[in-house]
């Protein structure tokens, strides 16, 4: 194989590596950011819907009307003890007040119904997606920890390599590809 044909892939090798540890880093905090302010994946915190819905998973929320709601379906609340959490949790049982309704839930995991009833009001909506072990991936790249791992150590490699990528061409003088795939050499005169 031509030494400069050589030396050329392994430096395009070089560029293309750079490329995709920037492009996983900015993907990465791009998923932080979007968490961050838009939060569209909710992390279980608990087991109380096991097997079907573990801790360390994520779910996306979904639309669901309150009217709609039937005996069987999972839903997603407000914590009525904590305020900003939620809960995912299985109606058992509907009561109609007339305006409102009542929904009765229990985690499949949990031997009795919860205790407090769940307004219509309160009702957030129901589990678009589950997403197993998503949710501790998030927790853990959201940690000062993870974040430096995922992103700050990728970033700080792919510009590493840039310089290394850039010296290598430099010592080596390995000529530039010119468009239409010529490559050109300088030849030193003679005489």
């Amino acid at each position: 194989m031509d030494r400069n044909l050589l030396l050329r892939a392994i430096a395009s090798l070089g560029r293309f590596i750079a490329a995709s540890l920037i492009a996983i880093a900015m993907s990465l905090s791009l998923l932080i950011i979007t968490q961050q302010v838009f939060n569209p994946f909710q992390v279980v915190f608990s087991d109380s819907m096991s097997p079907q819905i573990k801790t360390g998973d994520a779910v996306v929320i979904s639309d669901l009307k309150p009217t709609e709601i039937e005996v069987g379906e999972v839903i997603i609340f407000h914590d009525p003890e904590e305020k900003g959490k939620f809960i995912i949790h299985r109606v058992v049982s509907i009561e109609d007040a007339g305006t409102v309704l009542f929904f009765t839930t229990k985690g499949d995991n949990n031997p009795v119904p919860d205790a407090e009833r769940v307004p219509t009001g309160e009702v957030v909506g129901g589990v678009a997606v589950r997403l197993p072990g998503f949710g501790s991936f998030l927790d853990f790249l959201s940690a000062p920890s993870g974040y430096t791992s995922c992103i700050g150590i990728p970033t700080a490699m792919s510009l590493v390599l840039v310089f290394i990528v850039y010296f290598f061409e430099k010592v080596f003088h390995i000529p530039r590809r010119r468009k239409g795939g010529r490559v050109s050499v300088a030849i030193p005169p003679t005489g």
